[in-house]
């Protein structure tokens, strides 16, 4: 057998060239591409779900990818593994800009903006 080094297609002896790539042909096949590790770090413990929402809308607003992790354990009725509700995670490479924008958000907001963002959806 001979294989494709660009699409890993599979050909007979008989055949040289990929007629999808127009790659000469090789006797082995290609090794396959390892998915990428992505590094994410914790950049802000929050108290809310609300919160961790909130805050990772102004992150992607400034083009930072951003997760939030919740605490809770769902399958358990919700109970909490730690006293935060959960926390915001960011690609390692933006870690440093994404503690500026969250500081620099966090400091713009009046002092009771979040006081009462325990808004948990059953009690709407």
């Amino acid at each position: 057998m001979l294989f494709c080094p660009e699409c890993s297609a599979e050909y007979t002896l008989d055949v040289s060239i990929c007629g999808d790539c127009q790659a000469e042909l090789v006797p082995e096949r290609p090794p396959e591409d390892a998915a990428e590790y992505i590094d994410w770090e914790v950049v802000q413990e929050i108290p809310s779900e609300f919160v961790g929402n909130l805050i990772k809308g102004v992150l992607e607003g400034e083009g930072i990818d951003a997760v939030v992790r919740p605490h809770e354990i769902s399958a358990l009725g919700g109970i909490r593994l730690e006293s935060e509700w959960g926390e915001i995670l960011v690609l390692s490479d933006q870690v440093q800009n994404a503690k500026m924008v969250i500081e620099d958000y966090l400091a713009n907001l009046p002092e009771d903006a979040l006081e009462n963002s325990d808004m948990d959806s059953d009690e709407v």
